[in-house]
């Protein structure tokens, strides 16, 4: 929830109950200021014609009053509420009375004054409409400020957010906009400063891992150099000779593993950032030729259903990903045995021939994962890296005894 929105919902918390307990509290303040003017109104008219009385010595005209009682007394004027009907309307409706005595040629005489009242329903009504009405415009106020104020306030934030989400290691440190709100220009600074720490460490352990590769790239180059003019030397008949290819094949092993594991610091980096709309067919197309000759030596039988399919992402990490994947597929084969790739609009599916594992399959994701043939490697581990990346979803089965299917769904 963005923070405007975040605004408007907590203020309307806020705003319901204040209205209520507002439109109660207006409610009963109506009601009494409407008592209050109605008992206002009666006692002048009660004090008018009391004086009229004490001038003229009369009582009033039966028309002026609600009504006059003889013999009644009252000692002081005395206010009551009641129902009246209304002939035009034929309903009941609230009235206010008053009662007070006029002693009037040695007998005492009850005048009854009466008001129309406004009734609940009205007081209600009106107190409904003048809620409603002040909320709408508080709303419509509210709404006006926040926005200007959120727009003003706020700007320098959003500035350096949007520098911030645009950043990417590596490159030139982002310029935070200069603020006079102390919170923000705390935040920029604290910013700023991780920023830099986190791009000096990435470029330290980028040039560590970029030396440590070259250093250990040349010395097993000088290994597998020297080991093979050795072996040249050497007949195969002696057991010097079995040594010295074990000493080969481990080299060039640790080359290839050291290789993988500088990819997948690159990749873990963001390094590959240059993304395309890549044809996923094209690709498997080439990478199936790449390995067509182990596979037409191993006898394995190769299903293909390519649909049409482009993915925007680094045509480099595309390439390493397919090819990660149907490598996997052939080494991890048997002889005679069969790779089905299925490719979509939505996913990427690879089936292979296989011999059985053991625990779950979803292992086989991690670094140095060892399979059945005892080779641990980090083919899928890049490939669970390059999924990660992108957001797609991977996922390993194995079906019936030796079947290895691995899914990736781009979206």
């Amino acid at each position: 929830m963005k923070l405007i929105k975040r605004t408007y919902f907590l203020t309307a918390l806020w705003l319901l109950p204040v209205m209520f307990i507002g439109s109660v509290f207006c409610f009963y303040m109506i009601e009494y200021i409407a008592y209050e003017e109605t008992d206002e109104f009666l006692t002048y008219e009660m004090e008018r014609l009391l004086d009229y009385h004490k001038t003229n010595g009369n009582l009033p005209d039966y028309h002026k009053v609600s009504n006059i009682i003889p013999g009644l007394r009252y000692d002081k004027p005395v206010f009551k509420d009641t129902l009246l009907l209304e002939t035009g309307d034929n309903e009941m409706v609230p009235y206010r009375m008053l009662y007070f005595t006029i002693h009037h040629k040695g007998r005492d005489f009850t005048i009854v004054l009466s008001h129309l009242l406004l009734g609940k329903d009205d007081v209600a009504q009106g107190t409904a409409l003048i809620i409603f009405g002040l909320m709408f415009l508080v709303s419509a106020f509210l709404v006006l400020i926040v926005n200007h104020v959120t727009r003003k306030i706020w700007a320098p934030f959003y500035q350096s957010l949007n520098q911030l989400t645009q950043f990417k290691i590596g490159n030139p440190l982002p310029q935070f906009p200069k603020t006079t709100i102390e919170e923000f220009e705390t935040l920029n600074a604290t910013l700023a400063a991780l920023l830099k720490k986190i791009t000096n460490d990435y470029q330290h352990n980028k040039e560590f891992n970029e030396n440590a590769s070259h250093e250990l790239q040349t010395h097993l180059a000088v290994i597998r150099s020297n080991t093979e003019k050795l072996l040249n030397k050497i007949p195969e008949s002696t057991g010097k000779a079995s040594e010295l290819q074990t000493i080969y094949s481990a080299s060039t092993r640790l080359s290839q593993v050291q290789r993988s594991l500088l990819l997948l610091s690159k990749i873990s980096n963001g390094e590959y950032s240059k993304d395309v709309n890549v044809d996923m067919r094209q690709i498997l197309f080439q990478s199936l030729s790449t390995f067509s000759e182990t596979i037409e030596l191993r006898g394995i039988t190769v299903k293909k259903d390519f649909q049409p399919c482009e993915i925007y992402m680094d045509a480099g990490l595309a390439e390493i990903l397919i090819n990660n994947l149907v490598k996997n597929a052939v080494k991890h084969n048997v002889q005679d045995g069969f790779i089905s790739i299925k490719l979509t609009a939505s996913s990427l599916e690879t089936e292979n021939s296989g011999l059985p594992i053991q625990g779950d399959p979803g292992r086989m994701f991690r670094r140095f994962a060892k399979g059945n043939n005892g080779n641990s490697g980090i083919g899928l581990a890049i490939v669970d890296q390059i999924c990660e990346l992108y957001g797609f979803v991977l996922s390993y089965e194995v079906s019936g005894t030796s079947n290895h299917k691995i899914t990736i769904r781009w979206r």
